[in-house]
């Protein structure tokens, strides 16, 4: 069956994450369709009960579609550590948070990794779901390392999640450093380029 082509005139972000919504409204900017998100919508999240970002993506697009009758693009994504045997994973924001807030998160990583290799990769997973049940979904990888300590953006371009300690391959700043970087080869840039030629039949312009 050949994918569905997007031909609605409104899109929902399914996420209440902020630095989320400022990127993906950035990236989808081109499409020239409305793109709301749930900053302005008052509704409960779902649980997130899956054990692999595709679970959690389904999961959170198909429960927003519905609910609201709009259509939703939700992601699911996370950090992939090579020495921690590509934990966390699809539970890094409970691992992060579990670390602590901020920059102890950071310091506790570190000292955690001490003499282990550093490899890791940025996934994302993202689902594009209609009220009707139809989904198609999409996935990016983004290869790099970690450094540490985190390294921050500089004014109110700092990144979110681990951006501030992720150094993506052949690059020498975080994410956080060189946003504009981050936009053309992020995890969730690659999965959007995918979407884009998929769905909206056009090249992502970052």
């Amino acid at each position: 069956m050949a994918p569905r082509k997007f031909t609605d005139k409104k899109l929902l972000i399914g996420s209440q994450n902020p630095g989320k919504i400022k990127e993906f409204e950035k990236l989808l900017s081109p499409l020239g369709i409305h793109v709301m998100s749930l900053k302005d919508i008052t509704i409960k999240d779902p649980e997130e009960t899956g054990v692999t970002f595709l679970d959690n993506a389904l999961l959170k697009a198909h429960y927003y579609a519905k609910s609201l009758n709009i259509p939703t693009l939700a992601d699911d994504s996370g950090l992939c550590i090579e020495a921690l045997d590509q934990k966390p994973g699809v539970y890094t924001k409970r691992f992060m948070t579990e670390l602590g807030g901020e920059d102890r998160r950071f310091s506790k990583l570190s000292a955690l990794l001490e003499g282990y290799d550093k490899t890791a990769s940025m996934h994302c997973i993202l689902a594009l779901a209609w009220p009707d049940g139809h989904a198609e979904s999409f996935e990016g990888i983004c290869d790099g390392t970690l450094t540490f300590p985190a390294r921050h953006g500089a004014g109110n371009s700092k990144g979110f999640g681990v951006d501030p300690i992720f150094l993506p391959k052949n690059h020498f700043q975080t994410f956080s450093e060189d946003i504009d970087h981050k936009n053309k080869v992020s995890h969730r840039t690659k999965a959007l380029e995918l979407l884009f030629k998929t769905c909206f039949s056009e090249a992502l312009s970052c």
